[in-house]
C-alpha cells in the first residue's frame, strides 16, 4: 500500500491511520478493500497492522460495512475540500467493500469473518438487511454518486429497499443519504421522501427534543444524527419551519450535553464510554444548524463541542491527533482509553472537517 503523500496541515492526514488499517482481498472474482475494526501494530513493520476479531456480541469479524462505508464518506469529504486524487482513490477502494457486501437482492451484510473476505450474514450485528449498516451503505453510495457522477453507485442505492421504521437515528441516516441524491439531482419524489422522514424525526409537537423512538424520552447520544439531518433538510429544501424543532432540541438536549462535556445517554446522563461517536454527530448537527440559520451561537457551540477531541473533556486529554488520523476510543470515569479503533478515527475525522469548515467560514 502506498503511503499517503503528506502535506503540511493537509486534510489527507485524517485518512492516514484508516489507510494503514485497510486490508485488500479477492473473493468471488472481485477485489475489495475494507478497514479493520480493531488491530494491533506489527512489531517489526511500521504502519502495518494485524486484525483483531470483534466479539462484542459473539463472533462478529475483522471488518465491517458500518465502518468502511463511513470511511468512504470521510474520504469523499476530504476529496471535495482538497481535490486530492489520493483521497478519491481511497474512497473508491473502500466503496469496493460496500459493493461487495451487497447481495443480488440489494440487501447488505455487515461483517467479514476473516482476511479471505468470507461474509458473516447471520450474526446479530451482521444479518443481511440490517438497517444500521444498510443505511450507512446508502449514505456512502449516495455521496459517491453525487461526487463522482458514476451511475453504478446510484443503481446500487436504488437496489436496496428499506421499509420505514420508527427509529429516529435510522431515519436521520436515510435523510442524509437522500439529501446527497437531492443535491445531485432534485426531484419532487426525493423531496417528498425526505420531508416524510423528517416528519418522523420531528415527532410530536410537545417532544422536548428529537427522540430515538416515539414516546421514549431516553436517547443515546452515540449516532445522534437527527439534528444534522433535519437542519440540512431545512436549508437544502427551504423548509424553515423545520428549524423550530432543531432549536428546541439544542435548548433542551444538545446545549446541556456540550456544557457537561458529553453524555453517552440522556436523561440518565451516563458518562460510561463517552466516545467520538457521541461527539461527532453533535458537531455536525450544530454546524448544519449554524449554516441554516446564520446564528453565531450555534457556530460557537459547534466549536466547543469539537474541542472535546483536543482536551475539553473529562479526561483533560487530547483524544485525536489530526496529523496521524488516530483517535482514542473513549473516556470512562475520567480516564481516556489507550486503544485506537477505526470508528473513533472516522468520527473524529468527520468532526475535524466540520471544525475546519467553521473556522474558515464555509
Amino acid at each position: 500500500m502506498e503511503p499517503l503523500t503528506r502535506k503540511p496541515d493537509s486534510e489527507l492526514h485524517l485518512l492516514d491511520y484508516l489507510a494503514a488499517l485497510t486490508v485488500d482481498f479477492e473473493r468471488e472474482g472481485r477485489q475489495a478493500s475494507a478497514v479493520l475494526i480493531y488491530a494491533e501494530p506489527d512489531p517489526d513493520v511500521k504502519d502495518k497492522y494485524h486484525p483483531i476479531v470483534a466479539q462484542e456480541t459473539g463472533f462478529e469479524g475483522i471488518a465491517c460495512l458500518d465502518d468502511t462505508a463511513r470511511a468512504a464518506v470521510l474520504a469523499l469529504g476530504v476529496f471535495e475540500r482538497t481535490r486530492s486524487r489520493t483521497a478519491l482513490t481511497l474512497a473508491k477502494r473502500w466503496l469496493t467493500f460496500v459493493e461487495y457486501m451487497q447481495y443480488p437482492d440489494g440487501s447488505f451484510a455487515n461483517f467479514i469473518r476473516n482476511a479471505a473476505g468470507v461474509r458473516n450474514a447471520t450474526g446479530a450485528t451482521s444479518v443481511r438487511g440490517g438497517y444500521w449498516w444498510s443505511s450507512r451503505a446508502l449514505w456512502a453510495l449516495a455521496r459517491a454518486y453525487r461526487v463522482t457522477g458514476d451511475s453504478t453507485y446510484l443503481d446500487r442505492f436504488h437496489a436496496c429497499h428499506l421499509e420505514p421504521i420508527p427509529d429516529g437515528k435510522i431515519n436521520a441516516l436515510q435523510v442524509l443519504a437522500r439529501l446527497e441524491l437531492f443535491r445531485a439531482g432534485p426531484s419532487d419524489e426525493l423531496r417528498g421522501d425526505i420531508l416524510d422522514l423528517c416528519a418522523r424525526i420531528v415527532g410530536a409537537e410537545d417532544d422536548p427534543y428529537f427522540l430515538d423512538h416515539p414516546g421514549e424520552l431516553k436517547v443515546n447520544l452515540w449516532g445522534y444524527h437527527q439534528l444534522a439531518a433535519v437542519a440540512q433538510a431545512a436549508a437544502i429544501l427551504d423548509q424553515p419551519e423545520l428549524l423550530r424543532a432543531c432549536r428546541r432540541t439544542v435548548r433542551n438536549l444538545i446545549e446541556p450535553d456540550v456544557r457537561a462535556l458529553f453524555w453517552h445517554s440522556y436523561p440518565d446522563r451516563s458518562k460510561v464510554g463517552v466516545c467520538a461517536y457521541d461527539v461527532a454527530p453533535i458537531v455536525q448537527g450544530l454546524a448544519a444548524l449554524h449554516r441554516a440559520t446564520g446564528a453565531q451561537r450555534y457556530h460557537q457551540l459547534a466549536l466547543n463541542a469539537a474541542a472535546w477531541f483536543y482536551g475539553r473533556n473529562d479526561a483533560r486529554t487530547a483524544m485525536y491527533d489530526p496529523t496521524s488520523g488516530r483517535c482514542r476510543d473513549g473516556i470512562t470515569e475520567g480516564v481516556a482509553s489507550r486503544n485506537y479503533g477505526a470508528e473513533s478515527a472516522i468520527e473524529a475525522g468527520l468532526a475535524e472537517l466540520e471544525r475546519r469548515d467553521l473556522l474558515s467560514g464555509r
